[in-house]
């Protein structure tokens, strides 16, 4: 039944109006035309039921919302109030209006004036909304906010998402086709699709231009996992090693771009690099970083070294060598040393290449002094490169007292969410600095977000989350939690990227055990999130928020319980707008904490077909997450007829892990409750594109990583 009939089966005899028939036809048919479901929409329209009158439809409580705000605006308390009714079965008209979905009335009682004049306010009402359009516009978002979705997506090893928000930063056309390459760079890297990026066309015109580190360690990861394990498996040299590779005359520089890069594998090709030349400090400092087992690696590299020639750093000749040769930090340290105006040009690449932020500042002060001096001769290549270099220096900030410190400041700074972005992996954690600082750091942000540079610190919202949720178990980071929870509070509408690091802060301050009041003080703010967010769009992210709730140590059970239900509770009031995992989670959950909740399945053919074909297969789950396997299991038997749900808790690499790994039909791996050294041994076993990995930490986020690689999308890419 349409909208239209159930309307016209609900109206009854409208010669009741005498004369105004004519005039409430045009409003009931003008409504019912423009209607557009699932909207928050509203309408008012007369109802032959018990009383008789003017009542306000909707589908949600959202849309009777709205339409009172209208109504109690056009109307007044002195033509007529609303007065909120429950639909009956008995009545015909109701019976039509379940069948439409218009579940949320409201009486339209008119006080003591005439009908017409209700009538006549009525059509104001009606006509002033319809004269705006219903349609959902889509949002266009800065491409800042899209860098920013697109690394969080990467940081949650979504795919899906990442090549979406790849797609619309391309759209927006504020990125170069250079910088755009990067981007898909980092997105084949922390997916792990080695094979793909070595194969991409662009690839050694990519390695002769000035990249970012970040760009640099994922191809120095590649080189390791296409090029360089094999042979060092076989036992060859680093010397034959770095000949057969070729990763001087293939790869240029990048074996030396990164003097210590953060992964295994970039190491490994940095400790070739390292030993092949004869650079033993540079080798310490991989070994340094690096964990036993890595350590005994590299051991066994480092045995198998032949005695390579020092190199020398006398005159430029030398250094133009060694620059050639990419052995950047020589060069740099070469021109500190000397500032031998000669290498000046070599110096200032070097620390571009590479990304120097600790000698950067340095070596333009120097550059600058012999400039003065009338020692350097600006040809227009150097003359580019010291204007890139100071930029460079004044966009760098050596830890997160700096960088706060200069966001507080009066004076606008556009470019410090990209500061922020760009460097922070290279940081001290926030959990070294003492106390002081930390307090520091707390008064500057919350003095960024009330002063000129609030824009930069909405756009980091979600890094400041994730730094604060590092130390949320200590101490003396209370205020700059607290800080953050501020900000939070103060913003109308978070975009996912803020949400998803909201709930992984919030796990880990109620992990802390916090005492009672701040236990309620953080449900509360739960509480106001939800409110101001909650839509069928971002339900899954309320399912986020029970997990956490749920998993979580609770000193008041009687407040988590008003929250969870207060969660589920609008969960139930758009559930039609819920596919079938989503309200089979939700019937789950209300079980679980005693919520009587009625659940009307409508599962599509399609929904259906996805989740039909997991029917006799083995689904294995390896996480830390206690219990994790258990509920799976649990909720994966509603949607389908699976052969078993496998679990693994194992820390180490064992031969039931291994075996798991090998033999289940989709494997599920919980990075965000996992060991690395058995997630190593899942990943020799089994490729990372075999894998499916969660985006947050609990089993819904498992059922939604599991439910995206059922997709037909995620199937055929």
């Amino acid at each position: 039944m349409t909208v239209l009939e159930a309307l016209r089966a609900g109206l009854g005899d409208l010669t009741r109006f005498k004369g105004l028939r004519q005039r409430v036809e045009m409003l009931v048919e003008g409504q019912a035309t423009d209607w557009v479901s699932g909207n928050g929409g509203w309408l008012v329209i007369p109802l032959q039921r018990d009383p008789q009158g003017f009542y306000l439809l909707s589908e949600d409580r959202e849309g009777q919302r709205r339409g009172r705000e209208v109504l109690q605006a056009f109307l007044g308390p002195a033509t007529a109030t609303i007065e909120a009714v429950q639909l009956s079965t008995a009545e015909q008209a109701d019976r039509s209006l379940q069948v439409a979905g218009l579940v949320q009335v409201s009486y339209v009682r008119r006080a003591a004036v005439a009908p017409v004049e209700l009538l006549d306010r009525l059509e104001d009402a009606v006509a002033t909304v319809r004269g705006r359009d219903a349609r959902v516009r889509p949002i266009r978002h800065s491409h800042i906010d899209l860098l920013r979705d697109f690394r969080l997506a990467l940081l949650q090893r979504d795919s899906r998402l990442a090549e979406q928000a790849l797609q619309d930063l391309r759209l927006t056309g504020q990125l170069s086709a250079e910088n755009l390459r990067f981007l898909r760079i980092e997105l084949l890297g922390e997916l792990g699709r080695w094979r793909e990026l070595r194969e991409l066309p662009y690839l050694a015109e990519l390695l002769r231009t000035r990249r970012s580190r970040a760009v640099n360690e994922v191809l120095l990861e590649m080189l390791w996992w296409t090029e360089v394990a094999d042979l060092c498996a076989a036992g060859l040299t680093p010397q034959d090693v770095y000949e057969s590779t070729g990763l001087g005359a293939r790869y240029g520089s990048l074996a030396a771009a990164v003097d210590v890069p953060a992964s295994a594998g970039g190491r490994a090709v940095a400790a070739v690099d390292a030993l092949t030349r004869g650079d033993d400090e540079r080798f310490q400092r991989l070994l340094h970083v690096a964990d036993d087992a890595e350590r005994e690696r590299l051991h066994r590299l480092g045995a198998l070294a032949q005695p390579a020639a020092q190199p020398t750093t006398t005159g430029g000749a030398d250094v133009r060598a060694l620059f050639e040769d990419g052995q950047y930090e020589v060069v740099i340290q070469a021109f500190l040393n000397t500032a031998d105006p000669e290498i000046a040009e070599f110096a200032v690449q070097a620390v571009l290449d590479i990304a120097d932020h600790a000698n950067g500042s340095v070596v333009l002060e120097i550059v600058q002094a012999l400039v003065v001096e009338e020692r350097i001769s600006l040809d227009r290549r150097l003359n580019r490169d010291i204007d890139d270099l100071a930029r460079f220096v004044d966009s760098t900030c050596k830890g997160w007292v700096e960088w706060s410190s200069r966001l507080s400041r009066d004076d606008r700074w556009p470019k410090a969410a990209e500061v922020l972005r760009s460097q922070h992996a290279q940081w001290e954690g926030l959990g070294t600095l003492e106390a002081s600082k930390l307090s520091q750091l707390a008064s500057d942000v919350l003095d960024g977000w009330t002063g000129a540079n609030a824009d930069q610190v909405a756009m980091v919202l979600d890094l400041l989350c994730l730094a604060a949720a590092d130390t949320a178990s200590t101490a003396q980071a209370v205020e700059f939690c607290d800080t953050v929870l501020v900000v939070l509070a103060d913003q109308q509408n978070m975009s996912a990227p803020v949400r998803e690091a909201y709930l992984v802060l919030l796990d880990q301050l109620l992990q802390a055990a916090p005492a009672e009041t701040r236990y309620r003080e953080l449900l509360d703010q739960v509480g106001t999130l939800w409110r101001r967010v909650a839509s069928p769009t971002v339900f899954d992210w309320g399912l986020g928020l029970v997990e956490v709730l749920l998993n979580t140590p609770a000193p008041d059970l009687g407040s988590r319980a008003a929250t969870v239900m207060e969660v589920l509770g609008r969960g139930q009031d758009f559930q039609k707008r819920l596919n079938l995992r989503q309200r089979s989670e939700l019937e789950v959950l209300a079980e679980e904490v005693g919520m009587p909740l009625q659940i009307v399945q409508e599962p599509t053919e399609e929904t259906d077909g996805t989740w039909r074909q997991l029917d006799g297969r083995v689904v294995g789950l390896y996480s830390l997450l206690p219990r994790a396997a258990e509920s799976l299991e649990k909720r994966l038997s509603r949607l389908c007829s699976l052969k078993a749900v496998e679990g693994n808790a194992d820390t180490v690499s064992t031969t039931a892990l291994q075996s798991l790994a090998r033999r289940a039909d989709y494997l599920i791996v919980d990075t965000w409750h996992a060991s690395h050294s058995a997630t190593g041994a899942i990943d020799a076993a089994r490729p990372r594109s075999r894998q499916i990995l969660p985006r947050g930490r609990g089993v819904t986020s498992f059922l939604q990583a599991l439910e995206h690689s059922l997709s037909p999308a995620a199937t055929n890419s």
